[in-house]
């Protein structure tokens, strides 16, 4: 590691302990470049400033502006659409269960409208868009990206809801046991979906909806 990545690494943490310790409310040039012992003209040198750091940090913690290339791979193309999308949803609940800091910072995106919380929702939506296009139009039985996004939102809400609540309508939000009969309900939902989507892999069913040349 070079000694710029270095220091690229020690503002991020410092941005991620101050998104814990202090919330978003906290989250600041002069906050972030104190906690990392760097000026905060290094700050706009190396990441373009607040904006710029927020979109690294994020690529980083965030499962659609990070690694949402796991969906689009030859390897995953050779399963079934069904499968991909309960996979993107069991990913979304493990990138929020196990990061504070990144449930802070979505909490903070549905409260607030700026020029980071834009592009922090424009990249997500790049990024599934990119594999949600792939399955919308393979089955005219089911709208699928109106389904998923359904139960994406659902995720979302819940993983969020669960700083203030405990329950919701009787299922646990704070215990293994909740979330595994959440992870249940899923199950169910993906088996709503079109036939064709749950037992033909998404490179066959693409062949079949290519044109003819």
């Amino acid at each position: 590691m070079s000694r710029r990545e270095g220091t690229e690494r020690q503002i991020l943490q410092a941005l991620d302990d101050q998104i814990r310790e202090a919330g978003m409310g906290g989250v600041g040039i002069n906050a972030i470049a104190k906690r990392a012992g760097v000026s905060k003209e290094l700050i706009y040198r190396y990441f373009d400033g607040m904006p710029g750091l927020m979109l690294a940090w994020m690529k980083e913690q965030d499962f659609w502006t990070g690694r949402s290339e796991l969906l689009k791979d030859d390897e995953s193309s050779q399963r079934t659409p069904a499968a991909l999308i309960l996979e993107m949803l069991r990913a979304q609940i493990d990138a929020l269960a196990n990061n504070e800091s990144l449930r802070e910072v979505r909490r903070w995106e549905l409260i607030e409208r700026n020029a980071i919380t834009t592009e922090l929702a424009q990249r997500r939506e790049r990024a599934a868009r990119g594999f949600i296009d792939r399955v919308d139009g393979l089955t005219t039985e089911a709208d699928v990206p109106a389904t998923v996004s359904i139960m994406l939102a659902g995720v979302l809400y819940l993983m969020l809801r669960s700083k203030t609540e405990s329950h919701f309508l009787g299922v646990p939000l704070r215990t293994n046991e909740g979330w595994d009969r959440l992870d249940g309900a899923l199950e169910t939902l993906i088996q709503s979906l079109p036939e064709n989507l749950k037992t033909e892999s998404l490179n066959a069913l693409e062949a079949v909806s290519r044109p003819a040349t």
